[in-house]
């Protein structure tokens, strides 16, 4: 069977049954998808990822053992919760044996979007050998990035681009959809403005999320964010448990 690449730039683009396939990677480079790569890597027993606030605190409220609330709208720490978004919060000491729920924007809303997956991964910029290693045992690659409220995103794209490379250099004969296609030329152009001198960092400060988040003073975030295989670790999410580990 040729292997098959497809990306996803937002989930309101998805296709009626276009994920019952394979194995999907979601991904929220700013900053969902790097914090639970951070959180998992870091020690956390498990991340339970929710898209509403409600749903999160009515999940501390009947669990037997304490939890961690994480979480932002806009960028900023929900009122109440025990942290924010951030994945330099979640530090050994902070995450190492508990149980985190994160609750964000985009990215774990994205993530509602699969659950009918068979097999889902978490990727960032943060463990992207790692994730594509691991997506290479599946014929049917596929990656949902989460966008911003419905808005295609500059960081998520280029993450896309940059695992569809990867993919197709482990294997020339894949076939890729338009946004694939679209998010390979787009990180190429990336590389060649990195190779004169521009970090990525940087790139991922221009869009409209890293602007949003240098205006509230996370360029630490993005900095890390920008790490490309800092971690080795690739976190799943078990569909049927809703847990990540």
């Amino acid at each position: 069977m040729q292997r098959q690449i497809q990306v996803v730039f937002i989930p309101q683009l998805l296709q009626a049954q276009q994920l019952a396939n394979g194995t999907t990677v979601v991904v929220d480079v700013l900053r969902a998808t790097t914090t639970i790569v951070s959180a998992i890597a870091n020690g956390a027993r498990q991340v339970i990822p929710t898209g509403t606030i409600p749903a999160a605190l009515e999940l501390r409220s009947k669990h037997p053992e304490p939890l961690i609330l994480g979480g932002e709208r806009g960028g900023v720490i929900i009122p109440g919760f025990d942290h924010g978004n951030s994945p330099l919060e979640f530090t050994p000491a902070v995450i190492a044996d508990r149980t985190l729920v994160l609750c964000t924007t985009n990215g774990t809303v994205a993530m509602e979007h699969c659950r009918h997956c068979p097999r889902i991964l978490i990727g960032a910029f943060v463990n992207l050998s790692a994730v594509a290693k691991m997506l290479m045992e599946s014929d049917q690659q596929q990656i949902l990035c989460s966008g911003t409220n419905g808005v295609i995103t500059s960081e998520d794209v280029l993450f896309a681009g940059a695992l569809t490379e990867k993919l197709i250099a482990a294997d020339p004969s894949a076939t890729l959809n338009d946004q694939a296609q679209i998010a390979l030329g787009w990180w190429r152009d990336a590389t060649q403005i990195m190779q004169r001198g521009t970090p990525l960092h940087q790139l991922l400060a221009q869009g409209a999320g890293g602007k949003n988040l240098m205006n509230l003073g996370y360029h630490k975030d993005i900095q890390f964010c920008a790490r490309i295989d800092y971690f080795s670790h690739v976190p799943e999410l078990d569909s049927t448990l809703w847990s990540i580990r």
